[in-house]
């Protein structure tokens, strides 16, 4: 559910602008405001830290969108091309790449196989010759091997002689060794940065996870766009249904093969595996995660697999959901830890030592840390020679994301980065040098090299952009008092030429779901699509409600067992407040949203009638026992436990409320949130003999893409709107 959540995502995103509409000012078309680079170039991308050098390597685009490498040296403040792929006779795709351990050469995926550039000579060299894809390499510690699966087995590759060893055999459309399978990929990789596999630091071992869809249930989804129509089979396990069975193994990677498996019965209470991997630094235990069904208990294992010693070093129980699933990170001397925990309400850092004693909490206070959803970026960065340990934090607001340094010994805790807004940043092997990617609301993501106690040393990217030439709209922050007397936050575009005496219709833009929040300080948080509505006279409005991320544990799961019921007290919320504004017109109030802003947007439409005039739901969830199994079942537990939760949660068990117009999206290939959820509502509206618009887009999945695509959604959107608000 949470790589692809709403359309605004997919569009280039926008900034606000004075609100006074301006002489000679050029206005946005939909067209324009899809085209991605046509108003923001694009800024660098893959920034990463090349080893035993101050230097940072990225990839950085012309105007037609093509990408050379770039390499970044700290000491001559001076960016060379690295690599140009027109000037290589070799298939790389460049988004892959990886350094090696000594920073001579460069791993890359590329048609199916794996290509090795040597960075002295400038030559590439093609390491595999498989019509079978590898997918997820990476270098052994010492650099002399790479490890890799292919059919959903794993490999190593000998760099100097070219010799490959297969280190599984039972890969196969059903068994996933060293990688995920499409829930855990979907509901527990994303959750932390890593891989279902890692090199043990000596370079002898690998540690990786199996995983057996078996007793998963099968879905279908139908591709149409042939004269023969074909079929994927794809294991999803809904509420409910039985899961993969996980197992975690080690295996060594010399000439005497030797395997290693920990597996889990049902008197272990263990449903799950976590997504992250982690080595004492000697190699001689191998630590995983594990949880239960409901996701309420988490355990750290150390493991040791020559011996079969497996000491569990921490437990997390929470009566809710456990959020964090980060492996411990192992300090160098390994007889310390780092463990990220979320026990008092908020996601902080623990140091323990080795055998699982704490011993002291690093940060505290109603604040938490945090990393940037969907990215690489590790949730905490670690400079043991000065001993700090750098994060991104909701401080001083939840609506920023600023850099925060504390000491290991618990006495020092320093605010790094300094302009308002959001900061992601990447820190040098050496611990001197940060690697900033600063946005605001109106700032697109510029990109600056700092010292480590935050000063500005250069900077490495400004995108340009057309921003001033447009008549653009301006995003205003507000804070609205729930009943109780939380505050819920919330943002409202108006209009370039905003009359206040005039009377205007609102499009509240809602998502609505855990794990995400959509109203920041960042670039992003008022999208092209938002500016477009607004210029033609809609004020739109988005908060984020109970359930959202950023502001707690506690504000979070309000939702639990009964998803849709307070996110929609809360946009109600925000909607009384409107009403209350002297330039609102409270008879002309639509919605929309995609994922689970579409399921927010049907369950709006049909639990609080009246309210309003129309809705488009994009890939919504309609009942939450169509949807997976991880997901659901961590919010909701399963269909048999929480009956009632789920009925009264089902906007499909509503339909026949609809008052609203309504335009219900799908795309016809959707792997995530099925089709079946959309023609199940169609059924139910038909037999309520409720009218209804539906588009569906054959060939399109959880999100669209493709320009053409993209362009044809947001014009069917704005038609929709215009027609029926």
């Amino acid at each position: 559910m949470k790589r692809l959540l709403a359309l605004s995502v997919l569009l280039i995103v926008g900034v606000s602008s004075p609100p006074f509409a301006q002489a000679g000012k050029k206005r946005l078309t939909l067209a324009l405001a899809t085209r991605r680079g046509a108003i923001v170039s694009r800024w660098i991308s893959r920034l990463r830290w090349r080893p035993h050098k101050d230097q940072i390597s990225y990839l950085r685009y012309d105007a037609s969108g093509g990408a050379t490498l770039r390499l970044y040296d700290v000491a001559a403040r001076q960016e060379t091309l690295l690599l140009d792929p027109d000037q290589i006779r070799a298939p790389l795709h460049l988004e892959s790449y990886r350094w090696s351990p000594a920073g001579d050469s460069l791993l890359f995926l590329g048609k199916n196989n794996l290509w090795l550039y040597d960075v002295p000579s400038g030559k590439a060299r093609r390491l595999t010759r498989s019509a079978v894809p590898e997918k997820d390499p990476t270098f052994s510690p010492d650099g002399r091997r790479v490890a890799f699966v292919r059919a959903n087995n794993l490999y190593t590759l000998n760099l100097a002689t070219g010799n490959q060893r297969q280190l599984t055999t039972d890969g196969s459309a059903i068994i996933y060794n060293g990688r995920f399978d499409w829930v855990y990929k979907e509901e527990l990789s994303e959750r932390a940065t890593g891989r279902a596999y890692r090199w043990s630091p000596d370079g002898k071992m690998i540690a990786f996870l199996r995983l057996d869809d078996g007793p998963v249930p099968v879905y279908p989804i139908t591709h149409y766009l042939s004269t023969h129509v074909t079929q994927t089979l794809e294991r999803f396990p809904q509420a409910g249904d039985p899961n993969p069975i996980a197992s975690f193994h080690v295996v060594t990677v010399g000439p005497a093969r030797h395997e290693w498996s920990r597996s889990f019965g049902k008197a272990d209470n263990v449903e799950y595996l976590g997504p992250q991997i982690s080595w004492l630094p000697n190699s001689s235990a191998v630590a995983f995660l594990t949880l239960n069904r409901p996701q309420t208990v988490e355990k750290v294992h150390l493991w040791n697999p020559a011996s079969g010693d497996d000491q569990t070093l921490v437990t997390e129980t929470d009566p809710y959901w456990i959020n964090s699933l980060t492996a411990p990170y192992f300090l160098k001397n390994g007889r310390r830890f780092l463990w990220l925990s979320e026990r008092d309400g908020w996601q902080h850092l623990y140091l323990y030592r080795t055998h699982g004693q704490l011993i002291r909490k690093l940060t505290s206070g109603d604040w938490m840390i945090d990393h940037p959803a969907l990215s690489n970026v590790p949730k905490f960065q670690v400079d043991p020679k000065r001993g700090w340990v750098y994060f991104e934090a909701t401080l001083p607001s939840p609506l920023q994301r600023q850099i925060y340094r504390a000491r290991l010994n618990g006495r020092d805790f320093e605010r790094v980065s300094k302009p308002a807004g959001t900061h992601v940043f990447t820190l040098s092997p050496d611990g001197r040098y940060l690697v900033d990617v600063y946005s605001n609301y109106k700032t697109p993501p510029e990109t600056f090299l700092l010292s480590n106690n935050g000063k500005t040393l250069a900077t490495l990217d400004q995108p340009k952009n057309h921003l001033a030439e447009y008549d653009l709209g301006v995003t205003k922050f507000v804070h609205v008092r729930a009943p109780d007397g939380t505050l819920l936050d919330a943002r409202l575009v108006l209009p370039p030429d905003f009359d206040p005496h005039k009377k205007y219709p609102v499009i509240v833009y809602v998502y609505g779901g855990p794990g995400f929040q959509m109203v920041r300080n960042a670039w992003g948080v008022t999208s092209f699509f938002d500016l477009y509505l607004a210029q033609q006279g809609y004020l739109v409005w988005t908060l984020d409600n109970r359930g959202s991320w950023g502001r707690g544990h506690a504000f979070e799961s309000v939702i639990f067992e009964h998803l849709g019921q307070h996110e929609l007290a809360d946009q109600l919320t925000g909607v009384n407040y409107l009403k209350s504004l002297p330039y609102v017109d409270p008879n002309r109030f639509g919605i929309w949203g995609w994922s689970y802003g579409g399921y927010m947007t049907l369950y709006a439409l049909t639990h609080a009638p009246g309210v309003f005039k129309c809705g488009a739901a994009g890939g919504p969830v309609t009942d939450w026992k169509f949807y997976d199994s991880i997901y659901t079942e961590r919010y909701m537990r399963t269909p048999r436990e929480n009956p009632l939760g789920y009925r009264k949660s089902s906007p499909l068990r509503a339909a026949s409320r609809l008052r609203a117009k309504v335009l219900l999206i799908h795309g016809a290939d959707d792997d995530n949130v099925h089709m079946q959820n959309t023609l199940n509502f169609v059924n139910a509206l038909v037999e309520a003999k409720k009218p209804f618009s539906l588009y569906i887009q054959p060939g399109q999945k959880h999100g669209f893409v493709g320009y053409t695509d993209r362009v044809y959604l947001v014009r069917r959107l704005y038609a929709f709107f215009k027609k029926n608000l």
